[in-house]
C-alpha cells in the first residue's frame, strides 16, 4: 500500500485506542486485536476506502466539474522528473486500484451505479484488512518463534559445540574464536 503514514501518527491512534479500550501495554496485546476488540479498522483500510469512495463520487460528476475535470485532465506541456518522480493521486489510486482487484481500466463503468461502487469498496476493503491482520500476524508468529526448535533453549557453537541459552550469548562467546 502506497498511503504515507507517519510512525507518530500511528503510534497516537494506538495509545488512544488502548487507553479507551483499556488495555495497558503490559498485556502485550498486539495493535489488531486492539483494533478487532474495539470494532474498528486499520488506518491503512479507513484511508484506502476514503480514496476509494472519493474516486466513486468524483467519477459520477458531470465532465464540466472542477474536480473531475482536474482528475481527468492532463497537463498539455511540460516533464516530470527523470530521477524518481513524485508519485501524483492517480498513480497511488493505480496501485491501491490493482491491490484490491479492481481493474483501473474499468473505473468509470463500475462507478456509475452508486450502491454497487459502495458494496464494492466495502468487499475488498474488508478483504484487504483481513489480508494485512492475517500477514501481521503471521510476522509476528515468526519474530516470536512460534516455529517449534527441537531445544529451545540450546544454541551450540560451531567451533567447540559449547551450548550457549540464547543467540547474543552464542555470538559473544563466536567471538572468543577469531
Amino acid at each position: 500500500m502506497n498511503i504515507v503514514l507517519h510512525s507518530e501518527h500511528l503510534l497516537s491512534q494506538d495509545v488512544r485506542l488502548r487507553k479507551i479500550a483499556r488495555v495497558k501495554w503490559q498485556d502485550r496485546i498486539p495493535n489488531t486485536d486492539v483494533s478487532n476488540t474495539c470494532g474498528i479498522m486499520g488506518i491503512e483500510a479507513f484511508l484506502l476506502k476514503a480514496q476509494l469512495r472519493w474516486v466513486g463520487h468524483i467519477m459520477r460528476m458531470p465532465d464540466r466539474r472542477i474536480p473531475t475535470q482536474v482528475f481527468l485532465g492532463q497537463l498539455a506541456a511540460g516533464k516530470r522528473l527523470q530521477c524518481g518522480p513524485v508519485l501524483r493521486y492517480k498513480d497511488t489510486l493505480k496501485v491501491n486500484l490493482k491491490q484490491c482487484g479492481i481493474d483501473p481500466s474499468a473505473l468509470g463503468d463500475d462507478t456509475h451505479d452508486r450502491s454497487a461502487w459502495r458494496t464494492l469498496c466495502h468487499e475488498t476493503v474488508t478483504q484487504f484488512e483481513d489480508s494485512r491482520v492475517e500477514a501481521l500476524a503471521h510476522k509476528r508468529a515468526v519474530r516470536k518463534g512460534a516455529q517449534p526448535r527441537s531445544n529451545l533453549s540450546a544454541w551450540p557453537c560451531d567451533s567447540c559445540y559449547r551450548v550457549c541459552s540464547s543467540r547474543i550469548g552464542l555470538h559473544a562467546h563466536q567471538q572468543t574464536h577469531r
